[in-house]
C-alpha cells in the first residue's frame, strides 16, 4: 500500500516518518446522478488558478486542478499528485514521486507537466514567493520530479501546499500561457465544462478521474475524491435573500455561506442543515501606504485609535464573531501571546486626535473601499467611516462589486482603506500572512524593511525557535506601525438541503463524496 510522508525540521536538520493514510469517511461507491447546484456570493476575477487568491475562483478550481500536496483536515500539508517527498539533510532538494493522473483531455501527467506548472507559478503565481529560493527544476523520468533549491526553504511544502492561490498543476501546453489564457485543463474529479459571466460555471463528473488510492475517504483538499453527482453548477447570487430563498425552494442545494439571521431562523426548518464553522477568518482593513497621508505612520496610528473593533464585528458579523488580536489563530503553533495587544481595539477617541494633531492632518479626502458582494466587508466600512467621522477625518465611501473592489486594491491610487476578510492564509500558517505584507507585492504597496526581514527569517531557518520569533516580531510591527488593522476572527455558516448526503464542510464546499439522496 502507498504511503504518504510528512517532513519536520529539527535543529537544522530534516526527519522524514512514514505514516498510513488519514481514514476519514469511507469514499462512496462510484455511479454518479444528478445536479448539485451550489450558490456562492462572487463571481470569480479570474478562472487562471495560479494567479488569483480570491475565494470566489477558489470554490471552483480546486475541483478542477490537483497540487503535489494539498491540506488535510487539519490543514498539514499531505501527498495529493505526489506520492510523497524525500528531502537532503540541508533542506536543500526535495525528491517528489508521482502518482498516476490524467488530464480531463486524456493526457497522461508526467514530471514535464509538472515542472512548468511550477515554473509558471513562479513567474505569475499568487503567491509567487514560494518559488523564490528554487535554482532548478529536473525531471529524471516521467514520475520523477526533483527540485533544487539555492537556498533552505522550511515553507516550501507549506507553499506549494496551499489553496490561497494553488500551485495547479496543469498541461505543459497550457502552463506555458500567460496569465488568465490557459484553458481550464486540470487532473480534478470535476472537469469545466462553461463561464457565463453574471451567472454561473457549470462543472461536469471527469469520467476517467484517477483517484489517490492511499486514501480510503476525505481529507482536507487531498483523500480520495468521488465524484457521485454528474454535474456541479456553481452559480453567482450576490444577495443573500435569493441564496436563502433559493435554498428553502429546492433550486440550490448548498450555500457557500448563509447569513447569520438567516441561519438562525431556519435551525427549526428540517428540510435544512446548517454547519457552523469558528474561526473562519480574519476581518482587516487594509490600508494604502502610498496614498497620502496615509504614507504617514502617525495618521495610520490615529485611525487605528479610532475604531471600535467590537462594535465593527458585531455589526458586520451579526454576532458570529470572537475579538482576537493575534495574526495566527491562538492554539496554533505560531500564535504569538499578547504581542500588539495593548494596541488593539483602543478605540480611544481622544488619543486619535491627539495624533491626527501631531500628523498635521488637514482634512484630507480618505477614501474608504467597500463591496456589495460581501455584506460583511461593506459593513465593515460603513461602520468604521461613521466612526472616523467622529474624530473629524474626512472620510468618502465607495461601494462596487467584488471583483472590481479585488482589481482596485491593486491599484496604487484610489483608496485608503480597504475591507478584507483574511481567511485561507491564517488557515494555512503564518507564510501567506507575513507574504500578503511582504514580497514584490505587499498588500500595502510599500515594502516595510522590518516585515521583509520577518519575511526572510521565516522563509529561510531551520530553527522552529527562529520561525516564531519572526512571526511575534512580524506581529509587533504590524501593530507598532499600523501596517493594517485586524478588526477580529468572523465565524461562518453554510447550508446544505437535507437531500444532500455526506457533506462536510471545510474551506471550499467539496463537491467529491457527496450524494444526492
Amino acid at each position: 500500500m502507498l504511503t504518504r510522508r510528512q517532513f519536520g525540521l529539527a535543529a537544522g536538520a530534516s526527519t522524514l516518518t512514514s505514516l498510513t493514510p488519514t481514514l476519514s469517511s469511507p469514499a462512496l461507491a462510484q455511479g454518479a446522478r444528478g445536479t448539485i447546484v451550489m450558490a456562492q456570493q462572487a463571481q470569480p476575477p479570474t478562472l487562471d488558478a495560479q494567479v488569483t487568491t480570491a475565494q470566489a475562483a477558489r470554490n471552483i478550481n480546486l475541483h478542477v486542478y490537483e497540487t503535489l500536496f494539498a491540506r488535510d483536515e487539519a490543514s498539514n500539508p499531505v501527498p495529493d499528485l505526489a506520492e510523497g517527498v524525500d528531502m537532503s539533510g540541508d533542506g536543500l532538494t526535495y525528491r517528489f514521486s508521482l502518482r498516476e493522473a490524467r488530464f480531463h483531455n486524456g493526457k497522461a501527467m508526467t514530471s514535464a507537466d509538472v515542472k512548468a506548472s511550477l515554473e509558471r507559478y513562479g513567474r505569475v503565481g499568487g503567491s509567487a514567493f514560494i518559488m523564490q529560493p528554487v535554482e532548478a527544476i529536473d525531471t529524471p523520468d516521467a514520475r520523477t520530479v526533483v527540485v533544487r533549491l539555492k537556498s533552505p526553504s522550511p515553507g516550501f511544502i507549506a507553499g506549494i501546499s496551499s489553496p490561497r492561490a494553488p500551485c495547479a498543476i496543469m498541461t505543459e501546453e497550457e502552463a506555458g500561457k500567460e496569465a488568465n489564457r490557459p484553458e481550464m485543463i486540470g487532473t480534478g474529479p470535476f472537469r469545466f465544462v462553461e463561464y457565463r459571466p453574471d451567472s454561473h460555471v457549470k462543472l461536469t463528473r471527469f469520467a476517467d478521474y484517477k483517484a489517490n488510492m492511499a486514501y480510503q475517504g476525505l481529507d482536507g483538499f487531498a483523500g480520495r475524491k468521488v465524484a457521485n453527482v454528474e454535474d456541479l453548477m456553481i452559480r453567482f447570487v450576490p444577495e443573500g435573500g435569493a441564496r436563502t430563498a433559493g435554498l428553502q425552494a429546492g433550486e440550490i442545494q448548498i450555500l457557500e455561506a448563509i447569513a447569520v439571521p438567516a441561519a438562525q431562523r431556519l435551525r427549526g426548518d428540517r428540510s435544512l442543515v446548517m454547519h457552523e464553522m469558528m474561526p473562519w477568518a480574519f476581518q482587516t482593513l487594509m490600508l494604502n501606504h502610498v496614498m497620502p497621508p496615509m504614507d504617514n505612520p502617525v495618521f495610520r496610528r490615529a485611525m487605528q485609535a479610532a475604531l471600535d473593533l467590537e462594535e465593527i464585528m458585531a455589526i458586520s458579523t451579526d454576532g458570529l464573531y470572537r475579538m482576537t488580536h493575534g495574526w495566527q489563530h491562538p492554539g496554533t503553533t505560531y500564535f504569538a501571546g499578547d504581542v500588539g495587544k495593548p494596541l488593539y481595539n483602543m478605540n480611544n477617541k481622544d488619543r486619535a486626535r491627539a495624533l491626527l494633531r501631531e500628523a498635521n492632518y488637514r482634512n484630507e479626502e480618505i477614501i474608504l473601499l467597500g463591496d456589495s458582494s460581501f455584506k460583511n466587508h461593506n459593513d465593515t466600512i460603513v461602520t468604521a467611516s461613521e466612526q472616523l467621522r467622529s474624530v473629524g477625518i474626512n472620510v468618502r465611501v465607495v461601494i462596487t462589486d467584488w471583483p472590481t473592489a479585488f482589481s482596485q486594491r491593486t491599484q496604487r491610487t484610489g483608496w485608503h482603506m480597504w475591507a478584507l476578510m483574511l481567511g485561507i492564509e491564517p488557515y494555512e500558517g503564518p507564510y501567506g500572512v507575513v507574504g500578503f505584507f511582504s514580497g514584490h507585492a505587499p498588500v500595502q504597496h510599500a515594502r516595510d524593511e522590518v516585515i521583509e526581514d520577518c519575511q526572510r527569517r521565516l522563509t529561510t531557518s531551520l530553527a522552529e525557535a527562529d520561525r516564531k520569533r519572526a512571526v511575534s516580531d512580524f506581529q509587533a510591527r504590524i501593530y507598532d506601525q499600523a501596517i493594517a488593522i485586524k478588526c477580529g476572527d468572523v465565524g461562518i455558516v453554510q447550508a446544505t438541503r437535507a437531500q444532500v448526503r455526506d457533506y462536510k464542510p471545510y474551506r471550499i464546499p467539496r463537491m467529491w463524496g457527496v450524494s444526492l439522496a
